[in-house]
């Protein structure tokens, strides 16, 4: 019986392990196709920019694969509008941003737009990442619904052909675009999905309406920067691009598809700017969502980072004080060391005991100096006091020679007035014998 239990709990080890993997796969393809926006939603997204010029749209759908670009962007066209639009564009040129992000400065209504609703910029960037062919067939879906309702022919800047049931926007001036605006739940007609209506944008400052139809105008750019180097390759419906530099000229999207080295749009992970995509699928595509190494050496060297050194030793004090309670191990219910920590502990062992080693050191050498100027100190004094000595037995000898000398001296009369009381003595005992004779 037992015999049969284990038979049977390996049977079904096994076949689990057949059918995780597959469960897996099949998780991640629901997840993938719930993703992936219906017919409706990219209507609604695409609603306020599908009738632009195909050079523009170009750009915008590009450049909304890397939404902090566009923030930057419009932060720095805001700080630089005073300068002309050309010198605005060239002088972009040096933040290494991704050129769509960089020919959209010159459009400065269309960047804020991006920017402000920066939600529906992600999505936007997101969908096309997910599915190019999709979001550009939806753009041809838009526009053959306003060509339907006869709005197409109210573009009086724009030069409006079809070719293989495709349509295609231009300006009618070769080297001035212009940006529409216009009413998404009116210029299609009868709207086709209830569920998921147009998204509306306020009308942008400065816009005037002519007499008739459905579009607001601005005054055009005159383009005199690379702008003209990407354009849609309608029979494919993908973004076709070529390199951006020496594109100040008008060149019409059939010789940007067919001119030598044009190759299809491909996206650059490093100008996401670490931005996460919307879902696995994508994560998966583009391996990760962090920006590269070399993109990372590329900024630092670029900016210069202020740092506050207070700040600094400060976290490094309270991670000083606070105990480490990463990567602690528990045997038998008590706490054990790594071997970092052990390591670290004797690393701050050894240092502790290289600094009271320093410090004895200094001890001694303080001791040392001490000595030897409580040495020179005492024999400064032994000097000093033998010299008084000198000084003092100096003073004695000298006086007790004075003394001597007096005493000498006061000796002296006291003889000579013996001497005298002598001489007159004699002299007398003399004259009184002499007398004594002569009787």
């Amino acid at each position: 019986m037992n015999i049969f239990k284990q038979c049977c709990g390996l049977s079904l080890v096994i076949l689990l392990q057949w059918i995780t993997p597959t469960s897996v796969c099949a998780q991640d393809y629901d997840s993938t196709i719930q993703t992936q926006l219906s017919e409706g939603e990219l209507a609604q997204m695409l609603a306020p920019i599908a009738l632009y010029p195909d050079s523009l749209l170009t750009h915008i759908l590009i450049a909304a694969t890397y939404p902090l670009e566009v923030v930057e962007a419009q932060r720095w066209q805001q700080k630089n509008q005073q300068l002309s639009t050309e010198r605005q564009v060239n002088k972009a040129e040096a933040m290494q941003w991704d050129p769509s992000v960089t020919a959209l400065v010159a459009f400065p209504t269309v960047l804020q737009k991006l920017s402000e609703d920066l939600q529906w910029t992600q999505s936007l960037g997101d969908a096309f990442l997910q599915n190019e062919a999709q979001v550009l067939a939806s753009i041809q879906s838009l526009r053959l619904q306003a060509d339907n309702a006869n709005n197409l022919e109210d573009m009086q800047n724009m030069q409006v052909t079809r070719a293989n049931n495709q349509i295609v926007i231009e300006p009618v001036r070769k080297e001035v675009v212009y940006v529409p605006y216009y009413d998404p739940r009116v210029v299609y007609g009868a709207w086709s999905w209830y569920n998921y209506p147009p998204v509306y944008w306020t009308m942008y400052p400065g816009y005037i309406r002519p007499s008739y139809g459905h579009f607001y105008w601005h005054s055009g750019v005159h383009i005199s920067f690379n702008y003209y180097f990407s354009a849609f390759q309608w029979s494919r419906h993908q973004v076709v691009v070529v390199h951006h530099k020496n594109s100040r000229h008008y060149r019409h999207h059939g010789r940007i598809v067919t001119s030598h080295g044009a190759k299809r749009w491909a996206h650059k992970p490093q100008h996401r700017r670490g931005v996460a995509y919307s879902n696995n699928a994508l994560r998966h595509k583009y391996n990760s969502h962090s920006p590269s190494r070399a993109h990372n050496k590329v900024i630092r060297g670029q900016k210069t980072h202020h740092v506050n050194k207070s700040r600094e030793m400060q976290f490094a004090n309270k991670l000083k004080q606070q105990p480490t309670q990463r990567n602690t191990h528990y045997a038998n219910g008590r706490p054990v060391k790594s071997h970092q920590q052990v390591k670290s502990h004797q690393q701050v062992k050894s240092r502790q005991k290289v600094n009271s080693h320093q410090q004895v050191n200094s001890h001694q050498q303080v001791k040392s100096r001490q000595q030897v100027k409580s040495h020179q100190q005492v024999k400064g004094r032994q000097q000093v006091k033998s010299h008084q000595q000198v000084k003092s037995h100096q003073q004695v000898k000298s006086h007790q020679q004075v003394k001597s000398h007096q005493q000498v001296k006061s000796r002296q009369p006291a003889t000579n007035q013996r001497s005298h009381k002598q001489g007159n003595n004699n002299s007398k005992t003399n004259h009184h014998q002499q007398k004594r004779d002569r009787n």
